[in-house]
């Protein structure tokens, strides 16, 4: 399946598709938000020189193949270099290994952690090298939260410090992103039993760190009581602009992706990605953007994906304004 490479070059944007043969839609869409991240994707890409020369860093090498081939008007290269990532992918997580659907987050995270977990060793061949490698994952994406619980009777308090590449909010029908985050930060009261015999404390979550890039679960999916796995459709309200506090600064976070899931049931249905235009940058006032809807790439915008996206909205990619 090829196309004539004289064609004009604004058409080649509408190769940007990936195919989906076999219910890959979570894996594309998944990629497609993640291509968009030009930042993270050209940190992967200069420091080849690190994970060209390591084996256990195929995971690596077959995502940048993705790169590489994203304006492709090769069809069968495509499907070719996005089996061998899912197949690589399966290797540590086994739930991925068949071609039935499959959740966008769980592949999302899977990934993610994957290639940060390849760091330390990375971190010594490019030590070996005459060089440094730093982790994009790390970069970009992972921020440190602080978790604190005092108990109501003494005022003792224990602080647990925990590092995430991404973070789920709770559906609020009809809330805001900014307001389903200020939720979970939220001073909470919890059931435990405390050394002075009391058995009620505080529980609260803070930022300590910003990533450069937030990435935002919005928990659509949920088990009835009969184990039965729900989707949730209540709309909620999207912005482009997103204000995060922490301990150390507050940042401002430009919306740039959106990965929805389309459908009704919590066991099947599609996923689509929308996703800032490759040309354009989060300031553009043409607001130029693309649905990559696995080979079928359509122009829109982010004040339509907010707009359209409200009960579909699943995954969000917030972009930190420097």
């Amino acid at each position: 399946m090829q196309v004539d490479d004289s064609q004009e070059p604004g058409h080649r944007e509408m190769w940007l598709g990936f195919p989906n043969l076999a219910q890959f839609c979570y894996m594309n869409s998944s990629l497609q938000s993640l291509l968009t991240l030009r930042d993270f994707v050209t940190d992967v890409s200069r420091q080849e020189t690190v994970w060209s020369s390591v084996p256990e860093a195929e995971l690596i090498r077959s995502f940048m193949d993705i790169v590489r081939c994203h304006y492709s008007n090769d069809f069968f290269h495509k499907l070719y270099v996005l089996l061998l990532f899912k197949i690589l992918i399966s290797v540590q997580t086994h739930e991925f290994q068949d071609f039935s659907q499959k959740d966008a987050h769980e592949f999302l995270t899977s990934v993610l952690n994957q290639m940060g977990n390849l760091a330390p060793l990375l971190s010594e061949t490019a030590a070996i090298l005459g060089t440094t490698y730093i982790c994009p994952v790390r970069e970009h994406l992972v921020f440190k939260m602080q978790n604190t619980r005092t108990c109501k009777s003494c005022g003792f308090s224990s602080v647990i410090f925990e590092e995430f590449s991404n973070l789920s909010l709770n559906l609020l029908p009809g809330a805001s992103v900014q307001e389903m985050l200020q939720d979970i930060l939220t001073e909470t009261e919890l059931e435990y039993r405390c050394d002075c015999g009391a058995n009620t404390s505080r529980q609260q979550h803070n930022f300590v760190t910003l990533p450069r890039v937030l990435i935002l679960h919005v928990k659509r999916f949920c088990f009835t009581q009969f184990f039965k796995l729900k989707k949730l459709s209540h709309p909620i309200n999207l912005h482009g602009e997103l204000m995060v506090s922490s301990s150390q600064a507050n940042g401002w976070y430009t919306l740039v992706s959106v990965i929805s899931h389309l459908g009704h049931g919590g066991n099947a249905g599609h996923y689509i990605s929308d996703g800032l235009h490759p040309k354009a940058d989060v300031y553009d006032s043409a607001d130029r953007w693309l649905r990559y809807d696995d080979l079928e790439v359509t122009e829109t915008t982010r004040a339509a994906v907010c707009d359209q996206c409200k009960k579909t909205a699943y995954i969000l990619f917030y972009q930190k304004r420097e």
